[in-house]
């Protein structure tokens, strides 16, 4: 069975994705992998939490359920983050503008159930 970090490692291969974290709920990067420098992926662990916060009083207020995942595109860049099932932690994956939204969706949704029986 691979490891977390065989997992993260196989979401780098794919074209436009620079940097993929595993992230607890609390803000703190449990693993992570990274082919740009670059990238503080602790910071941005951190500033993801917040995100998923705001987005969850956003869904709460239209009452539409929890966040599954969110996502980002910036001018230079896309920000997915997916929730795991139990809610404990978070699969966010950097990537920049060249990269296929749709892979990225499909990659990571089907790493996650890898990556929580690893845990």
């Amino acid at each position: 069975m691979p490891q977390i970090n065989d997992l993260l490692n196989t979401l780098l291969t794919v074209d436009g994705i620079q940097a993929a974290a595993l992230i607890g709920s609390d803000g703190f990067v449990i693993n992570q992998q990274s082919s740009n420098p670059d990238i503080d992926m602790e910071t941005v662990g951190a500033i993801v939490i917040g995100g998923l916060q705001s987005s969850e009083s956003i869904g709460s207020e239209l009452n539409v359920g929890k966040v599954e995942q969110n996502m980002v595109e910036y001018d230079n860049g896309i920000l997915l983050s997916k929730i795991s099932s139990d809610g404990a932690t978070i699969l966010t994956v950097v990537a920049d503008q060249t990269t296929m939204l749709g892979n990225i969706r499909y990659q990571v949704s089907k790493l996650m159930p890898e990556i929580q029986k690893q845990l």
